[in-house]
């Protein structure tokens, strides 16, 4: 039966968990560790990247952001997400006013392929609708292993260019009455 093998998680969202600094080591560690980016040229740079990708929705869209704990209280993963900041590339800036919530999914690889990721893009999807988003997207490398898995979860490719001498995809998915059944 599928979903057999999921092991039983807690989605909570950020903004509700009470003394989150003692996680951010946690999420840190997913990020990194999920990052195509894996070598800095300075602290600096890498504290830049973490801010970029991660700190500042926590900061500014805390509403926004979902951790997902195991039974045991282990940090399974999380997903950040906005509806108001535009998406940062411009070669995909006419397919945001379509879809312009977006996030950022990463799980701990011992807790991937298990649904769970499903279940954060299934919380962040009803809350941007209920925010008045229309659709919503994220941008990865066109070759990424990740891309299989969004279509899995109801994105489709929308838009794809050749940004900084990487291929990269826009995938989208519209938002509508059904995610919140």
């Amino acid at each position: 039966m599928p979903g057999e093998d999921l092991p039983e998680v807690v989605i909570r969202r950020w903004a509700d968990v009470p003394d989150k600094g003692r996680l951010i080591p946690a999420i840190d560690t997913i990020f990194f560790e999920a990052s195509n980016t894996k070598s800095f040229a300075s602290e600096a740079e890498r504290s830049a990247f973490r801010e970029r990708w991660l700190g500042k929705y926590l900061t500014d869209e805390p509403q926004f952001a979902y951790l997902a704990f195991a039974r045991d209280g282990t940090l399974a993963g999380y997903l950040v997400g906005s509806v108001l900041e535009p998406v940062g590339f411009e070669a995909f800036a006419n397919a945001a006013w379509e879809y312009p919530a977006h996030l950022h999914v990463n799980l701990a690889p011992q807790f991937r392929d298990r649904g769970i990721g499903g279940r954060l893009i299934a919380a962040f999807a009803t809350d941007a609708l209920f925010a008045g988003a229309p659709g919503m997207h994220v941008v990865t490398s066109a070759d990424s292993r990740n891309v299989a898995f969004y279509v899995r979860n109801g994105f489709a490719e929308i838009v794809r260019a050749s940004v900084g001498g990487r291929e990269l995809v826009f995938l989208g998915r519209k938002l509508d009455g059904a995610e919140t059944s």
